[in-house]
């Protein structure tokens, strides 16, 4: 059914997703320069300073985000095969953290790096965490239900 409570962890998780795409990931904030990585693009937010880096710096983040979002909404609807959807939140999980780490080691190491400076996380850095938080009650909820059919199985 999809009134159950690892439908409504899923579809948290891909509010979670969508919300990435609208906050700052990260700020930084030098003497001479003032950017925010939004997941969508690296903003200069001084106009007279040349972009550092492209505006493909950030598909990977992009890609990934959307990928955990369109596999929730995905295995939302996947309630009949409990197998199948337990197989999709534990690929969720691993491409999640793959983000997390992107987002709190691997962008601000890259960036500090070229301005020398360090980063300030925004709210965008923190939904990843809490879709992790989501995933990992929905594969609980899924596992919780597949046990208890399995019990009610074996009592027939």
């Amino acid at each position: 059914m999809i009134q159950r409570i690892q439908s409504l962890f899923l579809f948290l998780t891909l509010s979670a997703c969508v919300l990435m795409f609208f906050f700052p990931v990260a700020e930084f904030l030098s003497d001479f320069h003032y950017y925010k990585l939004y997941l969508l693009e690296f903003q200069n937010m001084v106009p007279t300073t040349e972009q550092i880096f492209s505006n493909y710096f950030t598909f990977p983040l992009i890609g990934f985000a959307a990928i955990i979002g369109l596999i929730s909404f995905v295995a939302i609807f996947m309630y009949k095969k409990r197998r199948v959807q337990l197989l999709l939140i534990k690929i969720c999980i691993l491409l999640n953290i793959i983000l997390i780490v992107g987002v709190f080691f691997g962008y601000p190491e890259v960036i500090s790096k070229q301005i020398n400076t360090e980063a300030s996380f925004g709210i965008s850095s923190y939904f990843s965490l809490i879709s992790l938080v989501f995933l990992i009650l929905a594969n609980r909820g899924i596992k919780r239900d597949e046990k208890l059919i399995r019990s009610a199985d074996r009592l027939r």
